[in-house]
């Protein structure tokens, strides 16, 4: 089973080489590695002309969405799915879903669990997820990281997952909420997938992510005020009764480089939450 994972990047050479390691040490299926640049100026081009797995590309984009949508339209993969810069996948991520995929011929896409981690690769937070629910995203926030979210090809032959350029921050919010409202299926993976850098300044971190996310609430029929209540309680609650809200103790390895080398992270007592405003 093939994969094509796409990588918009701009000036972020650092963490793109972190990127790069942590697919690089993917192991058990091929992969197509697609690095799309928006014209970096930090030296990001000239090390990506000298890495010879890498399906690169450096040119003027509309933004991370359109990056990503450049991306997928190069891509060949049975499977498809798109790594941030500031992201990796853990060691055997990639394995793991194409097991999953290969016996559950039914199943649309897969997302699961991440760890939250501080530039260095130190937790902040373990994100135990539940399943996704129309009425809980539309009248809330979406709870699935894209960097543990993978697609079949099939999805994009429809152009079910093409990404909306109109959104600049939450446009996978948009996405998935029309996968959900088309019918297709969904899994959830109850074990850590990704790891997702945080840094402060984070697109989620932004005002007007808060603006889009309100726009894409009412596209599909969110509620608003005291309505919204109802759905917010139930989701607390069905967090709460599968654990998501307990600390836990977490082990993953980090990518250090992109040769990978990795860093053996050991941490007790993970919080489940962070802050991104």
């Amino acid at each position: 089973m093939k994969f094509s994972i796409v990588t918009p990047t701009r000036n972020a050479l650092e963490k793109l080489r972190r990127c790069v390691g942590s697919v690089r040490g993917q192991s058990g299926v091929a992969v197509r590695h697609i690095v799309q640049d928006a014209c970096s100026s930090d030296g990001t081009p000239a090390w990506l002309a000298a890495q010879p797995d890498l399906d690169w590309r450096s040119e003027a984009d509309g933004g991370m969405y359109d990056a990503i949508n450049r991306g997928w339209a190069r891509a060949d993969g049975e499977i498809l799915s798109w790594l941030n810069s500031d992201e990796q996948y853990l060691p055997g991520t990639l394995e793991k879903v194409a097991q999953i995929f290969t016996n559950s011929p039914e199943i649309d896409f897969i997302y699961g669990n991440y760890i939250v981690v501080k530039p260095d690769g130190d937790p902040i937070a373990a994100r135990r997820e539940i399943r996704l629910s129309m009425a809980y995203i539309s009248n809330g926030y979406l709870n699935a990281a894209s960097c543990t979210m993978f697609f079949r090809r099939r999805l994009l032959e429809a152009r079910a997952i093409h990404l909306d350029t109109g959104f600049r921050y939450a446009s996978d919010m948009d996405m998935v909420l029309r996968l959900l409202s088309a019918g297709y299926k969904p899994k959830f993976i109850k074990q850590y997938l990704a790891l997702f850098a945080f840094d402060g300044g984070n697109l989620s971190c932004s005002p007007e992510m808060i603006e889009e996310t309100l726009k894409i609430r009412k596209k599909f029929g969110g509620k608003y005020g005291l309505l919204r209540l109802p759905y917010m309680g139930l989701r607390v609650i069905e967090r709460a009764i599968s654990g998501s809200y307990k600390r836990e103790d977490v082990s993953y390895l980090y990518a250090i480089d992109d040769s990978p080398r990795y860093r053996a992270v050991d941490s007790k007592a993970v919080s489940a939450s962070y802050v991104t405003q």
